[in-house]
């Protein structure tokens, strides 16, 4: 069974279910929590019990959100006034018995009302061409998404549609590619529901479908997963180890304009002892691309391979557990890190490679943050020392200092500091008291190069050692470029 988009009522289902707050803050405040796969295993009864009105809103996310059947009177007077055959005429419901049962799912993100497959617990299980709903996966890449005006841009693995939604505010053009016919319908069905006509949807294999084209912006969620398996398109991609991540990241890159950007998520394979941004770093070399990789940690082989096996079914949870592990071990796989590489194409110029541990995850938007970072690592390897020096920098407001004091003579002593930035990518780190006097001085007055040589002479500080924390400011985006004003010759 499939969604149909080519039904009148679509068009109208986003702003009947939007009248009813399913796409706003009212749909949170009645399940009490964001509702996800694991929360619908385990909380059922909760949730129902949190939505047991018979007014549209609850009735609206037990049939579309939990996936459990409701009355047809409730379904009816929810709908209104659609008719509840034209929702089964969309492929979206059935009936039965005097109840209505949802055969998608339909869940909120951004704006966006987005059609997916149901999962059923008890049922037979997924299937090979099943198409996700909203995910950590689709926040995370839509928060680390360039988001600048452009005039294209290529969802690559695009699933049910909703990067290349969002690309659509801000891109001319947006290009959606799956191999998955199933995950194309629901795209063309979402796209339809959001209104949104400024997508092409393209079926075929990675880049294949793109071949000689080139685009501003390309973001990829691709099925990245480190498997011995071809079961699910959404999952495995049929490649040995992580050759699959090596092999988007190279496509993106050669499919890049000059000056545009690439987000992509991937998991990487490690040996043992093998630092953790090597491939990445392997994966990038030649690419005429600048990189930032934003990396999320690993997990160990057995770890992993639990996260992506794990089931009620203890015997088949066992023999997938014992499967893996002696993939990852016949390839000489340890670890697989887990995160995702940012482009910029500069054809010509030297390349830069930056590697950065997240603390967590992206609070909002990233896009200024990265583009910041980017725009500092061309500071940093162009000009050097003397370019840095020469500009006006000012802490980034955005950002937060703890410190912890102990007792000391006569009074308190500073004991710790931590600094952190509270929108972006939230990095954070511990300072010392000639860093936050470094931070203080940076006031968009005074160039580094001045700030500097205050810190030095009336702090006490060394030289070598302020610049070092000035970088580091500089690269994570702590300290913001003044764009008004630049001084030549100051060092």
């Amino acid at each position: 069974m499939l969604v149909r988009s080519e039904v009148a009522g679509v068009a109208r289902l986003k702003r009947i279910l939007a009248r009813h707050g399913y796409l706003g803050p009212e749909a949170l405040a009645a399940l009490g929590e964001p509702l996800s796969d694991a929360h619908r295993r385990t909380d059922l009864p909760l949730y129902l019990r949190r939505l047991a009105s018979t007014a549209p809103l609850p009735v609206l996310l037990r049939l579309f959100g939990l996936l459990v059947p409701v009355s047809e009177e409730e379904a009816r007077a929810a709908v209104a006034p659609l008719e509840l055959g034209e929702l089964e005429e969309m492929g979206l419901t059935e009936r039965y018995e005097g109840h209505v049962r949802a055969c998608f799912g339909l869940a909120a993100f951004d704006g966006l009302l987005l059609a997916h497959d149901r999962i059923d617990e008890d049922g037979p299980g997924l299937e090979s061409d099943h198409v996700l709903g909203v995910n950590p996966t689709t926040e995370n890449l839509a928060q680390l998404t360039v988001r600048r005006r452009v005039r294209s841009a290529l969802d690559m693995g695009c699933g049910n549609g909703v990067q290349a939604l969002l690309l659509a505010r801000h891109a001319e053009h947006v290009t959606g590619v799956d191999k998955n016919p199933r995950a194309l319908a629901f795209a063309r069905f979402n796209a339809r529901l959001n209104g949104v006509e400024n997508v092409e949807w393209l079926e075929g294999d990675f880049f294949a479908p793109v071949s000689g084209r080139r685009f501003d912006l390309v973001v990829s969620n691709p099925p990245y997963v480190v498997s011995p398996e071809s079961r699910f398109v959404f999952r495995d991609a049929g490649r040995e180890g992580d050759a699959v991540s090596a092999e988007v990241v190279a496509g993106a890159a050669a499919h890049l304009e000059d000056g545009g950007h690439a987000t992509v998520l991937c998991n990487w394979a490690l040996a043992e002892g093998e630092e953790w941004s090597a491939p990445p770093r392997r994966w990038t070399e030649g690419r005429d691309c600048d990189a930032l990789v934003l990396y999320r940690g690993s997990q160990d082989a057995l770890e992993y391979a639990a996260t992506w096996n794990r089931s009620r079914d203890r015997a088949a949870y066992r023999e997938a557990l014992e499967r893996w592990t002696a993939y990852f071990g016949k390839l000489g796989i340890a670890a697989i890190g887990l995160g995702a590489l940012v482009l910029r194409r500069r054809a010509g110029a030297k390349a830069s490679f930056q590697a950065e541990e997240l603390p967590n995850r992206p609070q909002g938007p990233a896009s200024e943050h990265i583009l910041r970072m980017l725009a500092a690592q061309e500071i940093l390897q162009g000009g050097g020392d003397a370019s840095l020096l020469a500009h006006r920098w000012r802490a980034e407001p955005r950002h937060r200092v703890e410190q912890r004091l102990v007792p000391g003579d006569g009074g308190y002593e500073l004991d710790e500091a931590r600094i952190s930035l509270t929108d972006g990518l939230r990095f954070e780190g511990l300072v010392d008291a000639h860093a936050l006097e470094l931070l203080r001085l940076c006031d968009g007055r005074r160039t580094l190069g001045d700030a500097v040589g205050e810190l030095c002479s009336q702090g006490g500080a060394e030289r070598g050692s302020v610049l070092a924390v000035a970088r580091r400011f500089v690269s994570l985006g702590f300290l913001v470029r003044d764009e008004s004003t630049k001084v030549e010759g100051r060092s």
